[in-house]
């Protein structure tokens, strides 16, 4: 199904300019679950070893999320091009299939290579966006088309099979890709690898921004505030801090 509106996802709001929130972990925190963000067990995947659980309910409500990755991150562990070379995460819009990919990096947070993942976008019609998760220490940025000049892009067929949508009812188009950055040193820096413990923010992102008009925050996840309770946090509690 092809679009030819617009993407603009606009600047995220910081909602400590509002409220007191639960501040996010760091590097140094406990592993928490993947699912409730209570502080993990020993429980982790068998498999990859690479995310946490507080149980093995969790874990069984988590897996067919994680399936999508885990495969895919235990082949990608010996497959390092180089040390510049950073893994990122590929939803491409023609395939419902999400997957591992490599960037490559100079001394900076820009990727040299990105365009080849959008090779009918103009570059300076790619646009980012970023969001912090309270439960994992880094920063998930989001680089997608924006195609102001109304070009036909198709529904990104990864984020429809994500969120499980009817065809044409996610507001994500073209193809996306993932990148995660240090909290500490920012965007400024090169990325971080991406690994399976990024799909549940991802996902829950993916569907604020299809389902949600209200103000979006850097901070997630977050309540879909409506009305008066919107009212409330933006206007009252804004004025207090």
């Amino acid at each position: 199904m092809l679009f030819n509106a617009p993407q603009e996802f606009g600047q995220p709001l910081l909602l400590e300019d509002y409220v007191n929130i639960q501040q996010p972990v760091t590097t140094s925190s406990l592993s928490l679950c993947a699912v409730c963000h209570i502080t993990a067990s020993s429980q982790r995947c068998s498999n990859c070893k690479n995310i946490h659980y507080c149980s093995s309910q969790c874990q069984t409500c988590d897996w067919p999320q994680h399936k999508l990755l885990c495969k895919q991150f235990v082949s990608s562990q010996d497959a390092r091009p180089s040390l510049s070379h950073r893994r990122a995460l590929y939803l491409p819009d023609k395939s419902s299939k999400l997957s591992f990919t490599w960037l490559q990096y100079g001394n900076n947070g820009y990727p040299l290579d990105r365009q080849k993942l959008f090779p009918d976008t103009p570059i300076a019609e790619l646009k980012t966006i970023a969001f912090y998760s309270r439960f994992l220490p880094y920063w998930i940025q989001i680089s997608y088309d924006s195609n102001p000049h109304g070009r036909s892009l198709n529904k990104n067929e990864c984020a429809e099979r994500l969120l499980n949508t009817t065809s044409g009812a996610s507001k994500w188009s073209g193809p996306l890709v993932v990148l995660v950055y240090s909290a500490e040193e920012g965007l400024e820096k090169p990325a971080l690898d991406v690994d399976t413990s990024v799909l549940g923010p991802l996902v829950n992102y993916l569907r604020l921004r299809s389902e949600y008009e209200g103000p979006v925050f850097v901070e997630q996840p977050q309540e879909q505030w409506e009305g008066t309770e919107l009212l409330r946090i933006l206007g009252e509690e804004g004025e207090q801090r």
